[in-house]
């Protein structure tokens, strides 16, 4: 199996989106856990698509929308 590297430009990329998108993801985890799954898998998925550009794919929705709802952090690395 080969091993995918990301290179430093992808990198900071990533870094940069995540650095915008995980305070958003707290404040998703603030407010809305333990609420409905459906509820929180709404409001991420507006959160997302503003921020992103394009819709959060499945699983990752329903999962995280899940862990929020739950009380669960979803932290992006």
């Amino acid at each position: 199996m080969r091993s995918f590297e990301i290179d430093a430009r992808a990198r900071r990329a990533i870094d940069r989106f995540n650095a915008v998108m995980q305070p958003e993801l707290d404040k998703l985890l603030r407010r809305y856990a333990g609420a409905p799954v459906a509820e929180v898998r709404a409001e991420l998925a507006k959160v997302w698509g503003a921020n992103a550009g394009k819709a959060l794919p499945e699983p990752y929705l329903t999962t995280w929308a899940t862990s929020i709802s739950n009380g669960d952090r979803v932290r992006l690395s």
